[in-house]
Protein backbone atom coordinates (compact mmCIF):
# COMPACT_ATOMS: atom_id res chain seq x y z
CA UNK A 1 0.00 0.00 0.00
CA UNK A 2 3.00 2.23 0.65
CA UNK A 3 4.77 1.42 -2.69
CA UNK A 4 1.21 2.36 -4.40
CA UNK A 5 0.61 5.42 -3.00
CA UNK A 6 4.27 6.45 -3.09
CA UNK A 7 4.01 5.70 -6.55
CA UNK A 8 0.62 7.45 -6.91
CA UNK A 9 1.90 10.85 -5.92
CA UNK A 10 5.08 10.78 -7.87
CA UNK A 11 2.90 10.31 -11.10
CA UNK A 12 0.77 12.98 -10.00
CA UNK A 13 3.51 15.17 -9.03
CA UNK A 14 5.24 14.91 -12.24
CA UNK A 15 2.09 15.49 -14.16
CA UNK A 16 1.36 18.60 -12.54
CA UNK A 17 5.09 19.77 -12.49
CA UNK A 18 4.87 18.90 -16.36
CA UNK A 19 1.53 20.61 -17.12
CA UNK A 20 2.88 24.41 -15.22
CA UNK A 21 6.31 24.01 -17.06
CA UNK A 22 4.39 24.09 -20.05
CA UNK A 23 1.71 26.76 -19.31
CA UNK A 24 4.02 28.72 -17.26
CA UNK A 25 4.65 32.19 -19.22
CA UNK A 26 8.01 32.62 -17.56
CA UNK A 27 11.51 30.74 -18.13
CA UNK A 28 12.72 28.91 -14.67
CA UNK A 29 15.88 27.48 -14.02
CA UNK A 30 15.78 23.71 -13.47
CA UNK A 31 16.31 24.32 -10.13
CA UNK A 32 12.97 26.08 -9.30
CA UNK A 33 11.40 23.21 -11.33
CA UNK A 34 13.02 20.45 -9.19
CA UNK A 35 11.93 22.03 -5.63
CA UNK A 36 8.50 22.49 -7.33
CA UNK A 37 8.45 18.95 -8.07
CA UNK A 38 9.72 17.62 -4.49
CA UNK A 39 7.40 19.79 -2.64
CA UNK A 40 4.23 19.06 -4.73
CA UNK A 41 5.62 15.05 -4.55
CA UNK A 42 5.85 15.33 -0.80
CA UNK A 43 2.59 17.60 -0.44
CA UNK A 44 0.21 15.14 -2.96
CA UNK A 45 1.32 12.36 -0.44
CA UNK A 46 1.02 13.96 2.72
CA UNK A 47 -2.70 15.16 1.34
CA UNK A 48 -3.61 11.34 -0.10
CA UNK A 49 -2.57 10.30 3.45
CA UNK A 50 -4.34 12.51 5.35
CA UNK A 51 -7.25 13.45 3.35
CA UNK A 52 -10.61 11.58 3.85
CA UNK A 53 -9.94 9.30 0.73
CA UNK A 54 -12.69 9.91 -2.15
CA UNK A 55 -13.06 9.05 -6.05
CA UNK A 56 -12.76 6.19 -7.24
CA UNK A 57 -9.84 3.34 -6.53
CA UNK A 58 -6.93 2.03 -8.65
CA UNK A 59 -4.59 -0.50 -7.38
CA UNK A 60 -5.78 -0.15 -4.04
CA UNK A 61 -5.59 3.76 -3.75
CA UNK A 62 -8.06 6.72 -3.64
CA UNK A 63 -6.05 8.65 -5.94
CA UNK A 64 -8.41 12.16 -6.21
CA UNK A 65 -7.29 12.43 -2.68
CA UNK A 66 -3.56 12.37 -3.87
CA UNK A 67 -4.42 15.18 -6.84
CA UNK A 68 -6.59 17.43 -5.37
CA UNK A 69 -3.88 17.85 -2.52
CA UNK A 70 -1.08 18.37 -5.30
CA UNK A 71 -2.94 20.56 -7.35
CA UNK A 72 -4.09 22.90 -4.59
CA UNK A 73 -0.42 23.35 -2.97
CA UNK A 74 1.32 23.79 -7.05
CA UNK A 75 -1.38 26.24 -7.69
CA UNK A 76 -0.47 28.28 -4.20
CA UNK A 77 3.28 27.52 -4.71
CA UNK A 78 2.43 29.39 -8.07
CA UNK A 79 0.90 32.37 -7.46
CA UNK A 80 3.47 32.81 -4.40
CA UNK A 81 6.17 32.55 -6.75
CA UNK A 82 4.63 35.18 -9.47
CA UNK A 83 4.11 37.99 -6.97
CA UNK A 84 6.39 41.50 -8.18
CA UNK A 85 9.32 41.67 -6.91
CA UNK A 86 10.42 44.86 -8.21
CA UNK A 87 10.77 47.92 -6.47
CA UNK A 88 11.59 51.20 -7.68
CA UNK A 89 13.74 53.91 -5.87
CA UNK A 90 16.18 51.52 -4.51
CA UNK A 91 19.80 51.02 -5.43
CA UNK A 92 21.86 48.43 -6.75
CA UNK A 93 23.59 47.52 -3.46
CA UNK A 94 20.82 47.91 -1.66
CA UNK A 95 18.87 45.48 -3.76
CA UNK A 96 21.47 42.85 -3.79
CA UNK A 97 21.43 42.60 0.42
CA UNK A 98 17.52 42.42 0.18
CA UNK A 99 17.89 39.75 -2.31
CA UNK A 100 20.53 38.09 -0.42
CA UNK A 101 18.74 38.39 3.00
CA UNK A 102 15.42 37.30 1.16
CA UNK A 103 17.19 33.85 -0.21
CA UNK A 104 18.55 32.69 3.09
CA UNK A 105 14.85 33.27 4.40
CA UNK A 106 13.49 31.53 1.51
CA UNK A 107 16.04 28.24 1.94
CA UNK A 108 15.49 28.06 5.35
CA UNK A 109 11.61 28.28 4.87
CA UNK A 110 12.10 25.20 2.21
CA UNK A 111 14.17 23.40 4.50
CA UNK A 112 11.67 23.72 7.26
CA UNK A 113 8.43 22.69 4.64
CA UNK A 114 10.27 20.02 3.54
CA UNK A 115 10.89 18.59 6.62
CA UNK A 116 7.65 19.13 7.84
CA UNK A 117 6.09 17.12 4.93
CA UNK A 118 8.13 14.58 5.63
CA UNK A 119 7.20 14.85 9.03
CA UNK A 120 3.38 14.40 8.30
CA UNK A 121 3.84 11.84 5.60
CA UNK A 122 5.69 9.70 8.57
CA UNK A 123 3.06 10.44 10.97
CA UNK A 124 0.30 9.68 8.54
CA UNK A 125 1.81 6.05 8.36
CA UNK A 126 2.61 6.11 12.04
CA UNK A 127 -1.05 6.67 12.97
CA UNK A 128 -3.32 4.86 9.81
CA UNK A 129 -6.03 3.56 12.11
Amino acid sequence: MILAEFLFALAIALFITTVFTVLSRRVRPWRYRVVFFLLIFLAAWAGGIWITPVGPVLLGVYWVSFFVAGLIFALVLEALTTLPSRRVGISAQDEAKEEKALEMTFSAFLWLLFLGLVAIVVLGYIFRR
